[in-house]
């Protein structure tokens, strides 16, 4: 994938208005995050499930519009398969 994927998902009273920006490159899924007035992106270790499952959407989407590749999409959901979850 070209481009990376980046959404904002709206704060609740316990979580603060978040940025999640995604880049698929070399076969690794490389996550950055940043908090609503924080000044610098952070790379999480530990993500919400329904943050990768959003993720996994996006990816879909762009592979319905031949916007992403078939690799990007197992890559992904295999990562969310392996991966640690909140």
């Amino acid at each position: 994938m070209r481009r990376s994927m980046e959404w904002t998902e709206k704060g609740d009273g316990e979580r603060p208005t978040t940025t999640y920006r995604v880049s698929l490159f070399s076969g690794v899924v490389h996550w950055q995050r940043k908090e609503k007035g924080a000044e610098k992106w952070e790379t999480p270790k530990l993500l919400p499930t329904d943050v990768w499952e959003r993720l996994i959407e996006e990816v879909e989407k762009r592979y319905q519009r031949r916007r992403a590749r078939h690799e990007d999409l197992l890559l992904v959901r295999s990562s969310f398969k392996n991966a640690p979850k909140l």
